[in-house]
């Protein structure tokens, strides 16, 4: 369908006013409450000790969640991709879940799993806390977060073949080294991409992590419950704007090397 300059014009008008509307005033009016005040203001309310810890806390769960979902991305975007087994179609269900689950039910289960009355509360009694501790913080981190890795990793390996792992292997390579010199460095980009996005999503997670987190400051408020805890509970209007400004740079810092490296995966 052919249009005219005048309708791809106004298309382009209302998509632009839409996200003006719906994103740029937004993150001007939080801009505009942070630093009004001054600088000052601002680093003096973020530089408190909740707001360190809370801080601290979630590049903390953040260390933890990538690597292990990493591991698990590749290993299951291969078995995805090179694997013909039973039970794949489940697999890709299972990996899929997190997009289709609301965090608060995933929270829950994981209450009704790891808590002192769960399936597996006797970790509770004999003195490991899972439930309102950093455990299950990560493990909530790391549902919610489960896809991006696996979903990135896999469209890679199907447009890369197996021809020159095959070729690798006829030569004598062992798998290992075939993964490592051949695979790895053939998905780089993709893994990448999807590391990036697993870490926006785990500083930006909020649903799961509050039902699984205690809320104490310094103790395991992230910089997303800091945010709602100074706003809803301390009545701290401008102590919220100024740690969710924080929260925006390092989203928008995310972004930016999104961005970066979607053009050089294009470019590749």
């Amino acid at each position: 369908m052919r249009t005219t300059r005048r309708t791809r014009l106004t298309l382009r008008t209302v998509a632009l006013g839409y996200l003006l509307a719906l994103i740029a005033v937004p993150i001007v009016a939080i801009l505009w409450r942070a630093l009004a005040p001054g600088l000052g203001a601002f680093i003096a309310s973020v530089s408190t000790p909740a707001a360190q810890a809370a801080i601290n806390l979630s590049l903390l769960i953040v260390a933890i969640v990538v690597p292990l979902n990493v591991a698990f991305g590749i290993v299951t975007a291969l078995a995805l991709v090179r694997g013909r087994f039973r039970g794949r179609g489940l697999l890709q269900a299972v990996v899929d879940l997190p997009f289709a689950v609301s965090p608060i039910v995933v929270g829950v289960a994981l209450i009704m799993l790891w808590g002192a009355d769960g399936w597996f509360g006797a970790l509770d009694r004999a003195g490991l806390t899972v439930i309102f501790g950093l455990p299950g913080m990560v493990i909530a981190t790391i549902f919610v977060t489960l896809p991006f890795v696996v979903r990135e990793v896999e469209p890679v390996l199907h447009e890369i073949g197996t021809e020159q792992e095959q070729a690798a292997a006829t030569l004598g390579a062992s798998p290992w080294q075939t993964f490592w010199r051949i695979t790895l460095p053939a998905i780089r980009w993709g893994l990448t991409y999807g590391v990036v996005l697993t870490v926006a999503r785990a500083l930006g997670e909020f649903g799961a992590v509050i039902m699984v987190s205690s809320g104490f400051p310094g103790v395991s408020q992230t910089l997303t419950l800091l945010v709602h805890a100074r706003y809803i509970d301390d009545h701290n209007t401008y102590g919220a704007y100024a740690a969710a400004t924080v929260l925006m740079g390092i989203a928008l810092v995310v972004l930016l090397l999104m961005t970066v490296l979607d053009r050089k995966r294009s470019e590749r």
